[in-house]
């Protein structure tokens, strides 16, 4: 009778240990799967992911992550991907014939593993290579700002091809005007037809850039006014004197405001995508004295450095500084790209105009260089816009295998960290000299 009771207690010890051992291990393959859902360091997401293997093995469960992944269940995972945006120009002209085999990936000199490459051309997929990167049609952010004053007829060339050129509802097309902002919303870009965006798009740009431009033009005006004044032999230091003032108000009128720019890095910051801010300048002049009366105004010793100051030199704000707008620009991965529309100054009898925007071209070429943005100066903008729409359609999409940083989470939130890394990841196009353009996603 004594041998059933044995037995009885040795299996309530045996369940016993068991409970025992399901409660110490249960949570802490919950904590794994939980870090892995939090997107830890490289080390948590390896443990959290053979925890997923191992638990994937039921015949009826679909497995988290594939096991080619890994190459042993007790080799920890010392790799993370990383997806890279990638254009090869070969003397303007994109290269659409680049494989995995022509590629070098390279962090602190150290080679890197390509795993995938998918050829993107004229907003389609039209080829792919290795391993497969979803969703490879990335959505654009097209921001077109016009700095005018005068509504010029290639303007609406320029509106009229945006829209002309391909385009989905995941885009987000925004046009600036110096009055306003405006958005074209996804519903807009399925459901209205081309000619319909084009109307509203110049509708907006002629109202605005007539309304903003309307002060820029009066003062541009009575400075005429008063050049013809001086000419025709107006008192020299008065005359001077009201157009210093005039001239000043042009100035305030003018001044670098990057709020615009800045507003856009913010709010798309954290958006995958292709971001263009597109700034089309409208070329501007001043009326300056002919030869002849500048000559007379620098031997009058009453008003020849008031004349000087005025006439010799371009008024501008040498003050500008860049370097937040740029960091902002580099951390949105926006580029910032410049048309400068050469529209050429209005005739003017008896008046000689002096180009006047050079400033302002100077600071956008800061940020244009800064970001890997393009510029072109011409009096044929529409062509020029094709050429930086051409960049959003046509590109490759490169996956890379990177060594996982051995970061904390407050570390990996530094953007000197981040920017570091991001850096020294080169890529290069195997015994060719092309120009590269190339950032991580």
């Amino acid at each position: 009778m004594k041998q059933p009771k044995f037995f009885l207690t040795l299996i309530l010890a045996l369940m016993l240990v068991f409970l025992v051992d399901f409660s110490l291990t249960a949570p802490t393959s919950q904590h794994s799967v939980l870090r892995l859902a939090q997107g830890n360091s490289g080390r948590s997401t390896a443990a959290a992911a053979r925890s997923d293997l191992a638990l994937s093995s039921n015949p009826n469960s679909p497995p988290a992550i594939s096991a080619l992944h890994f190459k042993g269940q007790d080799q920890p995972d010392r790799t993370s991907s990383g997806l890279f945006y990638f254009q090869a120009y070969d003397q303007g002209k994109f290269v659409e014939s680049l494989t995995l085999t022509d590629l070098v990936a390279a962090l602190e000199g150290q080679p890197l593993n390509i795993t995938g490459l998918t050829l993107v051309k004229g907003l389609k997929v039209k080829r792919a290579e290795g391993q497969e990167i979803p969703s490879p049609i990335l959505p654009r952010v097209i921001i077109l700002e016009f700095k005018a004053y005068d509504f010029h007829q290639r303007m609406g060339e320029v509106v009229e091809n945006l829209f002309r050129r391909p385009y989905n509802p995941s885009d987000v097309i925004s046009l600036i005007t110096p009055v306003n902002i405006y958005s074209f919303s996804s519903d807009d870009l399925r459901n209205k037809t081309p000619d319909e965006l084009i109307k509203a798009g110049l509708t907006i740009l002629k109202r605005d850039v007539s309304v903003a431009g309307r002060t820029e033009n009066e003062i541009i005006d009575e400075l005429t006014r008063l050049i013809l004044d001086l000419q025709q032999g107006s008192a020299a230091k008065e005359t001077l004197t009201q157009y210093q003032q005039n001239l000043e108000s042009l100035k305030n009128l003018r001044k670098f405001s990057p709020e615009k720019i800045t507003l856009a890095a913010t709010r798309f910051g954290e958006m995958r995508a292709i971001k263009k801010y597109i700034m089309i300048y409208q070329q501007e002049f001043l009326p300056i004295p002919n030869d002849q009366v500048m000559d007379q105004l620098l031997a009058n010793q009453s008003v020849m450095f008031q004349a000087s100051e005025l006439f010799r030199s371009i008024p501008s704000d040498v003050s500008v500084v860049v370097d937040s707008v740029v960091e902002d620009l580099k951390q949105a991965g926006m580029s910032v790209n410049l048309i400068y529309f050469k529209a050429g100054p209005k005739r003017r009898p008896d008046i000689k105009m002096r180009e006047l925007s050079v400033d302002m071209f100077d600071i956008y070429m800061k940020l244009v260089s800064a970001t890997g943005g393009l510029v072109e100066a011409s009096a044929s903008p529409a062509a020029q816009l094709r050429k930086i729409l051409e960049q959003t359609e046509n590109y490759y999409l490169i996956s890379c295998q990177l060594p996982a940083l051995e970061l904390s989470a407050d570390q990996l939130e530094q953007s000197e960290v981040g920017g570091k890394a991001e850096q020294d990841i080169k890529i290069y196009v195997k015994n060719k000299s092309y120009e590269l353009s190339y950032h991580r996603l």
